[in-house]
């Protein structure tokens, strides 16, 4: 009896074992904390894929900006004109701002339950303004890259990211949006 017991123990010993070393139990706590924060419900998910898309076309337009600026992409990097520190400093604050604005909404929309309708207004405003900065990041890029026949469209994305605050009451913030798009 106390060897069967012996035997149990150390096969659920190894068992935990193995779940620890492959499931990763403490990535899979903080990848479900950060998705119970980000995505309140599924609706959520999209307009995510779409702000992460429209950050990883900002970032690869400012690579292809800075490699047409300067004679290609192989001089570019030679002048340390595109740096891996330079380039990550940048896509960092963005990314960062991002996130918390994220986490910010996802918390409005979790735990305020008597004004629901104020924070899915709030959560609206919010990704949607961060998609027209990054979409307007995106066309003065391509701008700095060369395609001067998008300047049509640059200045499309900013009168209907003015159109748009201006609908939703937010005011004036383009003197602050010109310095922050500017970062990467």
């Amino acid at each position: 009896m106390k060897e069967e017991l012996y035997d149990i123990l150390l096969g659920v010993y190894e068992y935990v074992g193995k779940v620890v070393d492959y499931v990763k139990p403490t990535l899979a706590f903080l990848f479900s904390v950060i998705s119970y924060i980000l995505f309140p419900d599924d609706a959520y998910i999209a307009p995510t894929i779409g702000l992460v898309g429209l950050l990883i076309l900002d970032v690869a337009t400012k690579y292809y900006a800075i490699a047409k600026q300067n004679g290609g992409f192989r001089k570019a990097v030679r002048t340390r004109k595109i740096s891996s520190d330079s380039m990550w400093r940048g896509t960092k604050k963005k990314l960062v701002s991002i996130l918390v604005v994220m986490i910010c909404c996802g918390l409005l929309i979790r735990f305020t339950e008597f004004f629901p309708i104020i924070a899915v207004l709030m959560t609206t405003v919010c990704y949607s303004f961060m998609g027209w900065r990054e979409l307007q990041s995106v066309a003065e890029n391509m701008i700095d890259a060369g395609h001067d026949d998008l300047r049509w469209f640059l200045n499309l994305i900013k009168k209907k990211k003015k159109d748009f605050l201006d609908d939703q009451g937010v005011g004036d913030i383009e003197s602050n949006d010109e310095n922050e798009s500017n970062t990467i």
